[in-house]
């Protein structure tokens, strides 16, 4: 199925459940109905097909929108102005309704990209709306006007007014559209086939309509520890269905691909065709991606979506000025912090320390090749379990070694107090993560400020 369908089809089968007990029995007029419309009133489905006269009793021009009359019933619906004419008498409106007759039922699904549709029916008049490749219009009656050539050669076709799912009208020639029936519930009758329209599939819709970001967000987002390393902004999974390219950016992986529609492999596994990706729907808010690399090799990954008001920019900067903080926090203590045993630990601007004399610690836990210097940084969390114990995780990252050093930290009133920590890396994590612990026989060292 072709994502621009999907898309416009939504709109058909829109779901206007709002039912008015309150308004004047008095009609305003009465109106053709130009695209089918489905509804819901107290569990039971309504469907009015086009070409069917309705009363109108109110129009809104705040919300845009008629309220109308469900025929043979005493239901009323609200409903967007495009979908219906202009309110006339009745006599008038039966005239009126004449005019559609030939094409009720009859929408038209695009062949051509950028088609345009104009505001008459002359290949030189203005554009109003260009088509993208398989949209759907509602066709509404036909009109005389020159048809296009290519080069030497009339078009075959004929001018045809049109309608958009979106409410825009003007003039369309029909070389570049097959026609079909459209039911009054929304689903496809005959020429459907010709015309190579597919009915609507929600779940696909919905998956392809969703901002979908890595899973791990969300545990990162509930437990507060956002790793800088596995959180950007453009990590995730996009659909492409505004762009035909389908794309997946992960920490460590960035692949995207243009795709040709989408097919229904089984339940809720769709596959994006002449594209190497591969989707499971699991539910409305967890999607599974299977990606397939150049040399044939498939790997999955999670994606899901995050509640409403969550700014991933947000919390980036957030965690930044966390991490700024702490660090800021520890060197107001000091900068100069002492220890009988381990030697002087200095603090410096720009997230840098420099040790001296901390020969008892080489080459046990410090390399001899490291300098004593480095860079400071706050990349890892205190486990729940000993947040009442600890104030952070910080990680010493010395010149000329490639070994780290972290630290729980403890503020105390004349000093701090640094635990050498277990750090267990996850191997399963896309990025830089790691579990912290306190060992068995844990190495504290107190340096006082």
């Amino acid at each position: 199925m072709k994502k621009a369908l999907l898309l416009l089809l939504s709109a058909v089968t829109l779901s206007i459940s709002l039912s008015f007990t309150s308004c004047s029995s008095d009609i305003i007029g009465y109106s053709t109905v130009l695209w089918n419309i489905q509804g819901e009133n107290k569990g039971k489905k309504i469907s009015i097909a086009d070409g069917t006269l309705v009363k109108v009793y109110l129009k809104s021009h705040i919300n845009n929108v008629y309220v109308i009359g469900v025929p043979d019933s005493k239901v009323k619906l609200e409903i967007p102005l495009w979908k219906i004419s202009e309110p006339e008498s009745k006599s008038d409106a039966r005239k009126s309704a004449k005019k559609y007759k030939k094409y009720n039922h009859q929408y038209a699904r695009c062949v051509f990209d950028g088609l345009p549709i104009r505001d008459a029916a002359l290949n030189t008049s203005k554009q109003v709306y260009r088509l993208r490749k398989d949209e759907i219009v509602r066709v509404l009656y036909e009109g005389s006007g020159v048809a296009p050539t290519t080069g030497k050669q009339k078009l075959e076709g004929k001018w045809l007014a049109v309608l958009t799912s979106e409410g825009t009208r003007g003039w369309c020639f029909s070389y570049n559209l097959r026609l079909f029936t459209m039911n009054a519930d929304g689903s496809f009758g005959s020429g459907a086939e010709d015309a190579q329209v597919q009915e609507t599939d929600e779940t696909l819709n919905t998956m392809l309509q969703t901002r979908w970001y890595p899973e791990y967000y969300s545990s990162m987002i509930k437990s507060k520890d956002i790793n800088l390393d596995g959180m950007q902004p453009n990590y995730g999974f996009d659909t492409g269905l505004d762009t035909g390219t389908v794309s997946m950016n992960l920490p460590g992986l960035t692949v995207s691909a243009e795709y040709k529609g989408v097919t229904k492999k089984s339940s809720n596994v769709y596959k994006f065709n002449e594209a190497p990706f591969q989707v499971t729907v699991r539910n409305a808010k967890t999607i599974i991606v299977q990606y397939t690399n150049e040399k044939g090799t498939p790997r999955s990954y999670n994606f899901t979506t995050l509640e409403e008001g969550v700014r991933i920019t947000a919390l980036i900067a957030d965690e930044r000025t966390r991490r700024t903080n702490l660090f800021k926090t520890i060197r107001s203590a000091g900068p100069d912090f002492r220890s009988s045993n381990y030697g002087t630990l200095t603090f410096e601007a720009n997230n840098e320390f420099t040790w001296t004399d901390y020969d008892l610690l080489v080459p046990s836990y410090i390399p001899s090749s490291a300098e004593g210097r480095g860079t400071v940084s706050f990349k890892y969390f205190v486990p729940q379990s000993l947040k009442k114990s600890y104030d952070c995780v910080m990680t010493l990252t010395f010149t000329g070694a490639e070994k780290e050093l972290s630290f729980l930290v403890k503020k105390e009133a004349n000093g701090i107090r640094l635990t050498l920590a277990n750090v267990t890396k996850i191997e399963s994590a896309l990025y830089d993560a790691a579990s912290i612990s306190v060992p068995s026989n844990p190495l504290v060292l107190f340096f006082q400020n």
